[in-house]
């Protein structure tokens, strides 16, 4: 049953990781990559750790990239972004075979969580509910979302569950092999992203209070564990960035990639744009963003189960019944949302995925207590709605909204983004409007994918967003006759500067007449009445 359900959700990731278009992040993602596999990966920001680039580089270096050498206006910047932005010029037509290969690596992830989640869950509660929440992880819609892109969400879901795996590995069971594959789990965590810096803190934490809880106490095992849980992914993160160190404070060399991306990170965080949430514009974020957004995003038998879980735990801990190992899975999910919840950085629940995971195992009593065959109808009707809600949206994942909301439509008034829109309907845009006969429309696109790759010049007229004063033709777009394509994050207007932030507010009202996927609107404005634009 397992391999079956793997085998799925293979076939599923790979179709995606052609069907969907290049998102934003992924081209300066690739470049990097590129250079990490030649061995000197410097561009900036340098916010990206290592552990995708070693797993996927290989093939954007294997294929090869037009790295855009001869332009010193862009090279001598020496940052990814605007590199990254002329290769995909240059690669045009090359683009969907590039990135459909250079995905194919990074699969490894997804299944790896799906086989983590399955081989924690049978041993915590049974087989059978391994298998349950494997298949769920496995049907998760933003999990197929994301899971085929060039990205490190998976990644870092990945090593945030490894991680407690271990952590849970070790309270069980203190010994040296114990602890030392705490610090290989550790190591795959802050290689994957760098908010997982703080299980840096959290990894001794849990070695030192298992120590003490034991009785004889045994110091020298302690003492063992600590140097292990330290020094592995002290040493694993020097390796996996290529031995190019700094050192911090004029004495302890430290992997530079690593420490320059957090300070690069900081700086970011503080530059961060307005945050559309709940259909308004929101500087600094809000602390309810992602709980708000995971509440309009996970499907709703997830959520009926997670519920159902964590009432069961509280009742077992009401009884005195309840096992303190059980929060290695119930704690991290809200840890981890708490954190995120303080950045800046809210662009979609894609950003807290190392949480939803974890959150799957809170289902687990749930699952469990679902069992019995003459409750088995329910959980089968609630895998029933959640295959069904995860096939209607296909392959359009990135944009799903659950039965709360309704619909993508709706729940686009509310959130931006990668929750709706990240740049990913390029490639589905030409064959909406080729089957709509528009030879000719004017595009406002938000992404980093390669518009010549899949029109001409006389088909898209670029319709550059307001970015800056320069780009603008004033404080709202008035638009001549025409067909639109406007990308969904843009509508909003909360990435641009005050004076620009209503610019689109022309079509705001306006029902498309066509859309890509759910993330670009197709718009056509008629000409006014003779009576009318003589009056104007």
């Amino acid at each position: 049953m397992l391999v079956c359900i793997l085998a799925a959700f293979l076939a599923a990731l790979v179709h995606l990781a052609w069907h969907t278009g290049v998102t934003v992040d992924e081209p300066s993602h690739l470049v990097s990559s590129y250079f990490y596999w030649h061995g000197h990966d410097n561009l900036k920001p340098r916010d990206m750790p290592p552990l995708i680039k070693a797993v996927g580089g290989w093939v954007p270096r294997l294929l090869g990239l037009p790295i855009p050498y001869d332009r010193k206006d862009i090279w001598n910047s020496q940052h990814e972004w605007p590199i990254a932005l002329e290769v995909m010029e240059r690669l045009r037509v090359r683009v969907p075979k590039v990135f459909f290969l250079s995905r194919l690596p990074l699969l490894v992830f997804p299944l790896g969580v799906a086989l983590l989640i399955w081989w924690w869950a049978r041993r915590i509660f049974s087989p059978v509910a391994g298998i349950v929440l494997a298949a769920a992880f496995c049907l998760e819609p933003t999990v197929l979302g994301h899971g085929p892109l060039f990205k490190n969400d998976l990644a870092a879901t990945f090593g945030y569950l490894l991680f407690w795996y271990r952590a849970w590995v070790y309270w069980r069971k203190p010994s040296p092999a114990n602890a030392a594959w705490l610090g290989l789990g550790l190591t795959v965590a802050v290689l994957a992203k760098l908010s997982m810096l703080i299980l840096l803190a959290i990894a001794p934490l849990v070695i030192v209070v298992r120590g003490l809880t034991l009785s004889p106490r045994r110091y020298r095992a302690l003492a063992l564990g600590l140097v292990l849980v330290t020094l592995i992914p002290y040493l694993g993160s020097i390796a996996a960035c290529q031995f190019d160190t700094r050192r911090a404070f004029g004495v302890l060399p430290m992997p530079e990639p690593l420490w320059d991306g957090t300070l690069s990170l900081m700086q970011a965080g503080r530059d961060a744009p307005d945050v559309f949430f709940l259909g308004r514009r929101i500087g600094g974020g809000n602390l309810f963003y992602f709980l708000a957004a995971l509440a309009m995003k996970v499907p709703v038998p997830l959520q009926l189960l997670l519920l159902g879980g964590l009432l069961l735990e509280a009742r077992a801990l009401r009884r005195k019944e309840f096992d303190a190992r059980r929060l290695f899975w119930i704690a991290p999910p809200w840890l981890y949302i708490g954190l995120a919840s303080f950045s800046s950085f809210q662009l979609g629940v894609r950003l807290v995925l190392p949480a939803l995971a974890l959150a799957l195992l809170a289902c687990g009593p749930a699952v469990e207590w679902l069992l019995p065959r003459r409750r088995a109808v329910v959980l089968a009707g609630l895998f029933a709605l959640l295959a069904a809600r995860t096939a209607w949206v296909y392959p359009h994942n990135i944009s799903f909204f659950n039965l709360w909301l309704g619909n993508a439509e709706y729940g686009a008034r509310l959130l931006s983004d990668s929750n709706v829109d990240w740049g990913q309907d390029l490639r589905e845009l030409a064959t909406v409007v080729h089957q709509a006969g528009i030879r000719e429309f004017h595009l406002s696109y938000f992404g980093s994918d390669c518009v010549w790759a899949y029109f001409t010049d006389k088909e898209a007229i670029p319709l550059a967003p307001p970015w800056s004063g320069d780009l603008a033709t004033g404080p709202v777009y008035r638009p001549e006759p025409g067909y639109y394509a406007i990308s969904a994050s843009l509508l909003p207007g909360h990435l641009f500067e005050k004076p620009y932030q209503n610019y689109y507010r022309a079509f705001w009202g306006l029902e498309p007449v066509a859309k890509a996927g759910y993330s670009i609107y197709v718009y056509r404005i008629d000409p006014l009445p003779a009576e009318v634009a003589s009056r104007q």
